[in-house]
């Protein structure tokens, strides 16, 4: 299993007390749906804002997905006729499709600026912005890390150009808490994110956090009863009915995630992921981005002279539970994450299966890059 990084995948214990939450809720909902729960929620989005290291916790809520997410930012943030809006083509396509959508309805523009693979440094992406978007622009969206292509993005950089061109800077953070650094984020406005990736807790929970001067401005895509709440965890707090037992079993979950960390199994994922890098790279795989863009436990890289369909079926037969995506006609990205239970040998079958499909096509072999 190195795919956990799609859907998240919780420990069994952890699922358990994800159950023992929601058998308690059911025991008396009247009451464990009211007022008590949402004094909880506003307790726990305030844990993940101190534990991520964000400086106003008033600021952080959280939300059913990262999609819900992104919904509310899109459909909150100020946007006019003849705005901008530019986005990298290696987001996540419903995002772009979202700004697409929002920019139809007010007559804004906006621009997918393509990013070529593999992305070898921070300059590189730099100067691909300037010389492709002039002009001032209303928002700029990017990932902290990307999703397909795990590219660690150079936040700080990527918002220092979008506010010089007067942007609102939005970052999808979806892959982001517990696996980088947040905290330490200068000149981001709003970002949105899911906390069910790479943290130990079951399906599924979102994060949004914002500024204090855009906070007042956000509100959830759907008109529920706590819309209008004047703190941003409350507003988000009861997006009409919901199971809100995942949201409430983040906290152990956090404490799980610290276990792990002080046991130095997350150090052990980084480096197992470093070592896909070496093995993965030694077969004719080329890791999408270079040294400084690469994500701690998050990996993708392009296969030349792969096709698609066969080597998702090739992976299925070989039971090996990865992400894959075609690039072009000829060529395709698979994606790994690292987790507590991963070793070496599940790189090493990995490595195998697409051996194995370089043979059967016939492909000469590629020197590592």
């Amino acid at each position: 299993m190195l795919n956990h990084a799609s859907y998240g995948l919780a420990p069994l214990d952890m699922l358990e007390h994800c159950a023992a939450l929601r058998r308690s809720l059911e025991s008396d909902p009247n009451v464990a749906l009211g007022d008590a729960l949402q004094t909880q929620l506003l307790s726990i989005a305030e844990r993940v804002a101190a534990e991520l290291g964000l400086t106003d916790p008033a600021n952080c809520a959280l939300t059913s997905s990262t999609t819900s997410g992104a919904a509310a930012v899109q459909r909150s943030l100020p946007l006019g006729r003849g705005d901008t809006v530019v986005v990298l083509d290696c987001e996540y396509s419903s995002v772009i499709r979202g700004w697409q959508r929002r920019c139809d309805e007010v007559g804004a523009r906006l621009r997918v600026v393509p990013v070529p693979l593999p992305l070898h440094d921070e300059a590189q992406l730099i100067d691909l912005l300037s010389r492709t978007v002039d002009g001032a622009v209303a928002v700029f969206q990017f990932s902290a890390v990307t999703s397909s292509a795990a590219l660690l993005m150079p936040v700080d950089a990527l918002a220092a150009w979008g506010h010089q061109r007067g942007a609102t800077v939005v970052v999808d953070a979806a892959h982001a808490p517990f696996h980088i650094e947040v905290g330490a984020w200068r000149g981001v406005d709003v970002a949105f994110g899911t906390l069910h990736k790479w943290l130990p807790v079951p399906r599924a929970v979102g994060i949004l956090w914002a500024s204090a001067e855009l906070a007042p401005a956000l509100r959830p895509a759907e008109t529920s009863l706590t819309v209008d709440e004047p703190r941003l965890a409350a507003r988000f707090g009861w997006p009409g009915t919901f199971d809100p037992a995942a949201r409430l079993a983040v906290p152990a979950a956090i404490d799980l995630y610290r276990e792990w960390a002080s046991a130095g199994a997350i150090a052990h994922c980084e480096q197992l992921a470093d070592h896909a890098s070496e093995v993965l790279s030694g077969i004719g795989a080329i890791p999408t981005g270079g040294q400084t863009l690469l994500p701690p436990r998050l990996r993708a890289f392009l296969l030349p002279h792969n096709d698609i369909d066969a080597l998702r079926q090739r992976l299925l037969g070989e039971d090996v539970r990865v992400w894959s995506g075609r690039r072009d006609a000829s060529s395709c990205l698979v994606r790994i994450a690292t987790h507590v239970y991963n070793d070496e040998g599940d790189i090493d079958k990995l490595a195998a299966a697409v051996t194995a499909g370089r043979a059967a096509s016939g492909s000469p072999p590629t020197d590592s890059p």
